[in-house]
């Protein structure tokens, strides 16, 4: 039994470790054009003092810095003469511009503010909203972006889709990868072999199940690094149609994988929440138990008193039936004789014919 609790709470551990990264917000640009961050921040009982816009993904960088009352700075000059800011950090809420994108802008977005404090170092507080950034050189149309998250040593289950949405005989699956400027590389594919990128025949797994327009086609990527990062898409090949060649498709994935490894290997953490749960349910036990025996002897006490009222009751009638009886038996014996003994006759009763005689 306590191996099946460890089970389903380290699964439970997982579950929500795998699911929860906060809340994230897609933006697809094409280049030439700009993107509007906010930047805000539930309000602080000290108002911030700066804000940072930093990246994290193909770029683990600082963006922008931006001091209250005084204008933003930012290392890349490039970047600075892109960007403008309006508002302040001191009001927990800014717009941050970023103009003439390009795709190596593709990127993970976030703001940062600084919060002072008197007597240590100052706070740095998370924005709660994150952006992911996709800029694109295909203007031809858009692009259905969703995002997969998991944690190293993880797996991705990415939908692989038929052009133009044919349901027709399938005779091959191409998985198709991009990482920023980086151009798009053949990961898997059934007709030809797999490329050196380091996904192995063990690491991808292909399944079908059958769906509302036919058999639907899913591509698992196993064994996931934070390297493996990147734009995926996937889809399928169909008799007598060309490979699309390198170029995702409409439906692209952005796997991230964050740093932390999946599953209970690491145990301090695992044996400390199961410390802290045994402690808990074995205090909701003792208050169970504690919680019955006084229940128990509760109604003991209100049923116990009534059995000597009883006894008391029974004992008093007990010595009483004696004279009772007596006392019938008295009148009993009297009744036949009609009257006290030792008195006088007595008058002739009527209701009864003398004896030896008759009527007169």
């Amino acid at each position: 039994m306590s191996e099946c609790y460890l089970a389903w709470l380290c699964a439970l551990l997982i579950t929500h470790s795998g699911s929860v990264f906060g809340d994230i917000t897609f933006i697809e640009r094409h280049e030439g054009e700009s993107v509007v961050l906010p930047c805000s921040l539930e309000s602080q009982r000290v108002p911030p003092v700066g804000v940072y816009l930093k990246r994290s993904w193909l770029r683990d960088s600082e963006v922008v810095f931006m001091y209250t009352g005084e204008e933003f700075h930012s290392d890349d000059p490039t970047i600075k003469a892109r960007t403008s800011v309006s508002g302040d950090p001191s009001l927990h809420s800014l717009n941050i511009t970023i103009s003439q994108l390009g795709v190596g802008d593709t990127d993970r977005y976030y703001c940062e503010f600084i919060v002072s404090n008197q007597s240590f170092d100052d706070e740095h507080v998370r924005a709660p909203m994150e952006y992911f950034l996709h800029v694109s050189a295909d203007v031809s149309g858009s692009v259905d972006l969703e995002l997969v998250e998991t944690c190293a040593g993880g797996s991705a289950v990415l939908p692989c889709v038929a052009p133009h949405g044919e349901g027709r005989a399938v005779e091959g699956v191409s998985l198709k990868r991009r990482r920023g400027r980086s151009p798009v590389e053949v990961l898997y594919h059934s007709r030809r072999p797999p490329s050196s990128t380091g996904f192995s025949d063990a690491r991808v797994r292909l399944s079908s199940a059958p769906g509302p327009a036919g058999l639907a086609y899913n591509l698992t990527l196993t064994q996931l690094r934070p390297e493996d990062s990147a734009l995926y898409s996937c889809q399928l090949l169909l008799p007598g149609r060309p490979d699309a060649g390198a170029a995702l498709g409409r439906r692209v994935f952005f796997v991230s994988v964050q740093g932390g490894q999946c599953g209970c290997s690491s145990y301090s953490s695992l044996l400390y929440a199961l410390s802290a749960a045994a402690a808990v349910l074995l205090l909701l036990l003792l208050l169970g138990c504690v919680l019955v025996c006084k229940g128990k002897a509760h109604r003991s006490e209100k049923t116990h008193p009534q059995a000597p009222i009883y006894e008391e009751m029974v004992g008093v009638q007990r010595p009483g039936r004696k004279p009772a009886s007596r006392l019938l038996e008295e009148p009993e014996s009297s009744e036949y004789r009609n009257c006290p003994p030792k008195k006088p006759p007595c008058p002739e009763n009527h209701y009864e014919s003398p004896s030896g005689g008759g009527l007169k």
